[in-house]
């Protein structure tokens, strides 16, 4: 039951995904095994405005969005409350040269419920000391 973050949701779901792209095997491997994806409601808003702004720059139609979009809330997640995770993910953007409250709410959502954080973003990934399905080593806030 790994939580997904925003970047590989989007990298699955574009127009313009290649099936064989890192993220859409991660994804095919997680299904084939049954796995509860999980992650926090903010996902849906930050996939949809990735979408957005893929038509708006002529990425993709807008019809190819619209496809892309119902693939997005066609999907298996469990969606977590994210206000609840908030004040963890201060504390965390505070403690990793206050990086985006947003990002946070997904390692504080994985932290919280003990499982894997399964990303693309490398750098951040490695500031925090996670990256592709590792434990989340974050220590308490002091």
């Amino acid at each position: 039951m790994p939580v997904l973050d925003a970047s590989v949701v989007i990298d699955c779901i574009a127009p313009d995904v290649s099936l064989s792209s890192r993220a859409v095997r991660t994804l095919a491997r997680l299904a084939a095994e049954g796995a509860e994806l999980v992650a926090p409601a903010l996902l849906v808003e930050e996939c949809a405005n990735a979408l957005l702004t893929g038509i708006r720059k002529g990425r993709w139609s807008g019809a190819a969005g619209d496809q892309a979009y119902g693939f997005l809330v066609g999907l298996p997640l469990k969606l977590t409350d994210d206000a609840r995770h908030v004040d963890r993910a201060w504390e965390l953007s505070r403690r990793f040269d206050n990086h985006p409250i947003y990002d946070m709410v997904y390692v504080a959502v994985a932290e919280a419920a003990g499982i894997d954080l399964i990303m693309q973003t490398k750098p951040f990934g490695r500031a925090c000391g996670i990256w592709r399905g590792s434990r989340l080593p974050i220590p308490e806030a002091q």
